[in-house]
């Protein structure tokens, strides 16, 4: 009686490293769109701080004024520039997703198909016994 042995393995084990590799790169831009939302709200927290620390000091000289106009100005271009940003990581995000579904599909086929392989040999196996049992039984019957 022979072992299982599926051809396809290594085709297999192959898809299963793209798969870990799309996935990890998934991990990998999820990160990146947390690093850019962070950064986000600390570029809004920023702008609310300086505005209450100028707001809150009661008479504010004009440069301080124009400062903190410059200032939030830089901010709000910043905060576009992170927005913009943020948008294409969604979108390489949702790109990522797609070749990760891609490559769990092509892992499910090979996996679907080494399992209907195991369960032909499982039948053939099985049959070689049953083949084996019945002559072992009519070659002891036919000694008595």
């Amino acid at each position: 009686m022979r072992r299982f042995r599926f051809a396809l393995e290594t085709v297999l084990r192959w898809r299963q490293s793209r798969l870990e590799a799309e996935q990890a790169r998934l991990g990998e831009l999820v990160t990146e769109l947390e690093r850019i939302r962070l950064r986000i709200r600390q570029a809004e927290e920023d702008a609310q701080a300086a505005a209450r620390d100028v707001l809150g000091a009661g008479a504010i000289p004009a440069a301080e004024l124009a400062a903190l106009e410059a200032y939030l100005r830089r901010l709000v271009q910043e905060r576009a520039r992170l927005s913009r940003a943020e948008a294409d990581c969604q979108a390489r995000i949702a790109a990522q997703r797609e070749c990760v579904v891609e490559a769990q599909r092509q892992v499910r086929v090979i996996e679907k198909l080494r399992e209907r392989r195991f369960e032909e040999w499982r039948t053939e196996l099985d049959r070689e016994t049953e083949t084996l049992a019945a002559e072992a039984y009519l070659a002891q019957w036919g000694r008595r």
